[in-house]
């Protein structure tokens, strides 16, 4: 499998407490757990693993992959 065929290409798929990296086009930018979705608006909410804190996160412009534990925690 290559790094491209991880890319979530449809939101409907994501399920809260979902392990999630949101990337743009070449930096990660978020990483943690799903704790909302909204695939109709094309955006998901996810608290960051590193601060705690939620984040809107849109889903134009970024990209989503599943994250594993390690990484996201």
């Amino acid at each position: 499998m290559t790094t491209t065929d991880r890319w979530i290409h449809d939101l409907a798929r994501v399920r809260p407490g979902e392990l999630i990296e949101v990337w743009d086009e070449q930096h990660l930018r978020h990483a943690g757990t799903v704790s909302q979705v909204a695939p109709h608006l094309g955006v998901l909410w996810v608290r960051e693993a590193s601060s705690g804190l939620p984040k809107l996160v849109p889903t134009e412009g970024h990209r989503l992959r599943h994250a594993s534990a390690a990484h996201a925690a």
